[in-house]
């Protein structure tokens, strides 16, 4: 091989190498930028929901309240949790609640998808709504299974900023300094007896989990679906 080929090869691997610590560096670079931008956004949900959390727990008390639970989709022939953010269970029936942290102007139709505009960008994120109902229709096959019916269920959706607005208006579409009062507006006073509020609460307990293997599952999972 003469000089001048062996140089030029030279040059060329040394010019993919390069390029390789290049696309490896910018690679690491957005990664982290990704992840801290995640738990940032993980942390402002995990925020709004302790304040939640705080106030519901004031007005209905400490046994009537569930926060951060995982209950499993029973009626699927494999493992499969939905994170559930808080339900109330008291006299009136369960209220299940999903949490969201969002600003700006929110466009909701009742379709799959809703859009959040916020400092000029757009964002899509799947109808909470919907979303929650899942949660609710969990809860509903979780008491069948235990042979308890006609409990009276709810899907609220609560959003803890003051600087949200939406296109279109829902009744159990609240925000946090509307939620106890539509809690107690719309539940069926006296629904259930002290012996089935409490036969509720135990069995929801019973299944509930909220270890940190299944947290990380849940979790993992849902960043496969919204990347997609």
């Amino acid at each position: 091989m003469n000089e001048s080929l062996k140089s030029l090869l030279i040059c060329l691997a040394t010019l993919a190498a390069t390029l390789t610590i290049i696309v490896t560096a910018f690679y690491i670079v957005i990664r982290r930028k990704t992840s801290k931008k995640r738990k940032q956004v993980e942390g402002y949900g995990r925020e709004s929901e302790q304040r939640v959390d705080t106030l519901l727990k004031k007005e209905f008390g400490e046994s009537a309240v569930m926060t951060g639970i995982y209950l499993p989709y029973i009626n699927l022939d494999y493992e499969k949790h939905a994170e559930i953010d808080h339900v109330v269970i008291n006299r009136s029936g369960v209220f299940v609640i999903e949490v969201k942290s969002h600003n700006g102007f929110i466009k909701n139709p009742n379709e799959h998808d809703w859009w959040q505009t916020y400092n000029d960008k757009k964002i899509r994120f799947y109808n909470p709504l919907r979303q929650n109902n899942t949660h609710v229709k969990i809860i509903q096959n979780i008491l069948k299974s235990k042979g308890q019916y006609n409990v009276p269920l709810y899907n609220v959706v609560v959003f803890t900023s003051n600087r949200v607005t939406f296109s279109h208006a829902y009744d159990n579409l609240v925000k946090t300094n509307e939620l106890v009062g539509y809690i107690k507006r719309v539940g069926k006073k006296n629904a259930l007896s002290t012996q089935q509020t409490a036969r509720v609460r135990s069995i929801l307990a019973s299944f509930a989990k909220s270890d940190a293997s299944v947290a990380r599952k849940h979790k993992n999972a849902m960043r496969k679906f919204n990347n997609k």
